[in-house]
């Protein structure tokens, strides 16, 4: 399923001043948020560990 179809529907809003517009997350429906995270998780970076100063 293409991600875009996912949100059919939702809201867009800019989350801060200049930026692009976004999808809004409805969490209150709760099925189809957890299907959205789940689709999502494989394309979201996993942060990586900052190297320690000395």
């Amino acid at each position: 399923m293409v991600k875009a179809e996912l949100m059919t529907g939702a809201d867009t809003g800019f989350p801060y001043d200049g930026a692009k517009e976004h999808y809004i997350l409805d969490i209150e429906h709760r099925d189809k948020a957890i299907v959205i995270i789940e689709t999502l998780l494989p394309a979201i970076p996993y942060p990586k560990k900052k190297k320690k100063r000395d």
